[in-house]
């Protein structure tokens, strides 16, 4: 050591400095390998203990399930009291009784939803709902949508939330615990509805909802125009004729999006009356409902009323409408004579 002071000593001061810098990067080398041999041991280890905790739920809770013998009252508050201490164990529990009821059916299923409460995770899930982060809270409305936990005024609270997934996942509880009523949360609504949120809806009704097909003409007179579009391509999808005299007056909405939806439901019913009311406002309309419109004649009108509409067609600007007119005619004539 005294030997290398005395060649330091000796040096010029960029060898030093040189030799400094080897020193400190031989250091940092170590640090780090030492590190990730620590972080590489206890990740093993959480894992190893994951495992463990999770064989043991599982153990719990066949035993439940299947042994006849199984002391309900002692063993649930001793695995309650003994592994169900931290949040992990919580968080696992949770996914494993998930798994479970995924799974099961009939009276198993409700027995798995059962032992959630029996061992009080509902109320940690509610804790977490309460005064978690964002995607705390979207992860706990899912679980009380798929075990059934019926606490509606709770989860309305976060119907109009800024995060979309808690937002989404709000809907969703609504429509997967419905019983008779799945669209009741629409009344708790102040934000628009996005198209996505549209089609999640559509497809929880069809495929999710069990119960009897609610009557869309009940939110006709709702204050969001995303929810009035909604209800009126509802009507149509659900073959709900007895509403057509309810949506002919929003043909003449303040909303072209609503009077879009309109003419196309309409159309979609074959109703009679409804090349009469919006052939007559057509060069007045908005391009999106011009459309539509056009498509309405070319289904239920004729070739000659659609030649009328492009002779009279006269803005050169619109040149979107005008190819509609010319598609439109060319099919019609197509049919009148397939040869063409």
């Amino acid at each position: 050591m005294a030997t290398l002071n005395n060649i330091l000593e000796d040096s010029p001061w960029i060898l030093k400095v040189n030799v400094l810098f080897a020193i400190l990067f031989f250091l940092l080398v170590a640090i780090i390998v030492l590190a990730l041999v620590f972080l590489r041991k206890y990740k093993n280890g959480r894992e190893q203990r994951k495992r463990s905790y999770q064989d043991r739920i599982d153990a719990f809770l066949n035993n439940y399930l299947f042994d006849e013998q199984f002391d309900f009252r002692a063993e649930v508050k001793n695995f309650r009291n003994r592994h169900l201490v931290s949040s992990l164990q919580k968080k696992m529990a949770i996914r494993q009784i998930l798994e479970y009821n995924e799974n099961l059916k009939g009276e198993s299923s409700n027995s798995i939803k059962r032992i959630f409460h029996e061992l009080r995770l509902d109320e940690f899930v509610l804790d977490s709902l309460k005064n978690g982060k964002w995607y705390e809270k979207s992860r706990a409305i899912h679980v009380l949508s798929q075990l059934l936990v019926r606490r509606p005024g709770v989860v309305a609270r976060y119907l109009n939330d800024r995060h979309h997934s808690v937002r989404a996942q709000a809907i969703y509880y609504f429509i997967k615990t419905a019983e008779d009523n799945p669209l009741s949360f629409f009344a708790k609504l102040n934000k628009e509805l996005t198209l996505w949120e549209q089609i999640h809806i559509e497809d929880g009704i069809k495929h999710i909802y069990k119960g009897p097909i609610p009557d869309f003409s009940k939110w006709l007179d709702h204050e969001l125009t995303t929810v009035l579009v909604f209800s009126i391509r509802m009507i149509q999808q659900f073959n709900q004729f007895e509403h057509i005299p309810q949506l002919v007056p929003f043909l003449h909405h303040h909303d072209r999006t609503v009077r879009k939806e309109t003419v196309r439901s309409l159309r979609k019913f074959n109703y009679e009356g409804l090349l009469d009311k919006v052939i007559p406002q057509f060069f007045s309309e908005d391009q999106l409902v011009k459309k539509e419109i056009v498509k309405s004649v070319q289904i239920l009108g004729d070739l000659k009323m659609l030649q009328v509409l492009k002779s009279a067609f006269t803005q050169q600007e619109e040149w979107q409408i005008r190819l509609e007119l010319l598609r439109a005619e060319k099919s019609m004539l197509s049919n009148l004579n397939p040869n063409l």
